[in-house]
């Protein structure tokens, strides 16, 4: 049995039924989709998700970023039918039918294509469902219309557009050039032809194929597009955004590293992604600073973590593991800290920083959570960011890399101390008399669920992990 047809299915039909149908149900029906498309993942957990025909597949690195995708996909949805209500009842005009409409509909391509990104067989289907993603993203990311929103939405949508020409460019290389009759035009299909490319090709390739999938992924210096998108976005899309497009570009940035490596080009491939790994660690974390929006800090701050991910993936078996375990802590902490924003900004009306104060007092649930979760995004202990990242430098020790261990350790250090700086002054203190608005002390099942389900699943992997880790090594061989 396969799910992945399914998979893909389900939240197409249901934009269709969202398009056509009124009422609450709108806000609902992509809450089911999802969460039917999360029961079928794990479901296709126990009965084999290996194949699905011609042009559907999954391996170990497509089923993580899938898990990903299901998982924050219905924790959005949930979100969203909380937050579209509230923010109509802050504007005391009620969002036009057809404005709801659009949201939830969008919001399920934006999610359909992300799961097509990693689903698809074809090399040219994920260029193309990478494109999708943002063609989809940047109508949300206009979605209240504002000029500001406005500015943000055409920047991304310019910048993405030429990053997906880089990259095609590069793809049409790696297929174009091979010295075959039969042309491979599936990842599988060109990681077996690999050493059949020039080597000259391969390396030209992957340096426009690293520009282009690097600019979707948020990597430095190709990431001008992402504080301000996720600054303008709902929150929902903040969170996807971050939790799931980014390892979308990571994703193809991987599958070409792979061709490289069967090629006999992988030092130059991770030599090259650990470089830009490192630079945009470095200039990221710098950059978390000076910022005096909560929304920008935490895109900043993705753009860190998805250059820890590029360094992890370059430095063998260990630090794949470590990528990946941080890829998928990644998505659960900031995609929280995105749902957070929403309530913040609908509590204090801004998203400003400046004056802010007293969060854990006056939204108890959220302000406690989103202290955890700022700590939680900087790599404290128990949380599973501590483990992945205390893996991306072992495995850096481990390759004779310590100066570059050093050097890691010093950012993740500065980063630290900032968001515990940050995490201090919003949290804590009296509360901000700019709290003028109508607070709940608790906040809606739908905008608290999505948040402790993320909140537990970090824990879970920073807690669990060791002690699972620890009872197989006990074991005998």
């Amino acid at each position: 049995m396969t799910v992945q047809p399914f998979m893909l299915a389900i939240p197409l039909l249901t934009a269709v039924m969202v398009w056509f149908l009124q009422g609450r149900v709108r806000r609902w029906l992509p809450v089911v989709a999802t969460g039917i498309n999360l029961c079928l993942f794990i479901l296709g957990g126990f009965v084999g998700i290996s194949g699905a025909g011609p042009w559907l597949a999954m391996d170990r690195l497509s089923a993580v970023i899938t898990g990903i995708t299901v998982f924050v996909g219905f924790t959005a949805a949930l979100y969203s039918v909380g937050y579209v209500r509230q923010t109509s009842l802050e504007t005391q005009d009620p969002q036009p039918s057809h404005q709801v409409r659009t949201y939830f509909t969008l919001l399920l391509i934006f999610y359909d294509s992300l799961l097509a990104v990693v689903l698809l067989k074809s090399v040219f289907l994920t260029w193309g469902a990478i494109e999708l993603t943002a063609l989809a993203s940047v109508l949300l990311v206009d979605w209240k219309g504002t000029k500001t929103t406005h500015e943000a939405a055409w920047k991304y949508l310019i910048i993405m557009e030429f990053g997906g020409l880089l990259a095609l460019l590069g793809l049409l290389l790696l297929v174009g050039l091979q010295p075959h009759a039969t042309v491979a035009t599936t990842w599988s299909g060109l990681l077996r032809a690999a050493k059949d490319i020039p080597a000259a090709v391969q390396r030209l390739a992957f340096v426009l194929i690293l520009a282009g999938f690097g600019t979707k992924a948020g990597l430095v210096p190709f990431h001008a597009w992402l504080p301000d998108a996720h600054s303008q976005a709902p929150s929902p899309i903040s969170a996807m955004l971050s939790g799931i497009k980014l390892n979308c570009g990571m994703y193809g940035i991987l599958r070409t590293q792979q061709i490289l490596q069967n090629g006999g080009n992988g030092p130059f491939a991770d030599h090259t992604l650990a470089t830009l790994g490192f630079l945009t660690v470095g200039i990221s974390t710098l950059m978390t600073l000076y910022q005096k929006d909560f929304k920008r800090l935490f895109a900043y701050s993705s753009s860190e973590n998805l250059g820890v991910v590029a360094i992890a993936f370059s430095l063998g078996p260990v630090g794949i593991l470590a990528g990946t375990l941080q890829m998928i802590n990644h998505s659960l902490i900031k995609s929280m800290l995105f749902y957070h924003s929403g309530e913040l900004q609908h509590a204090w009306g801004s998203t400003k920083m400046e004056g802010l104060s007293g969060v854990a007092r006056a939204l108890p649930f959220t302000g406690q959570t989103l202290v955890l979760g700022m700590l939680a995004i900087a790599g404290a202990p128990p949380f599973g960011l501590f483990i992945s990242e205390f893996m991306v430098v072992f495995a850096l020790v481990k390759s004779g890399s310590a100066l570059l261990a050093a050097l890691l350790l010093v950012f993740l250090a500065l980063l630290f101390a900032n968001f515990l700086r940050y995490s201090i002054a919003i949290g804590y203190g009296e509360i901000s008399t700019r709290f003028h608005r109508t607070i709940a002390p608790t906040p809606a099942a739908t905008a608290a669920l999505p948040t402790a389900l993320h909140l537990a699943g970090t824990l879970a992997l920073g807690m669990l992990l060791p002690i699972l880790w620890s009872v197989v090594r006990l074991l005998p061989k």
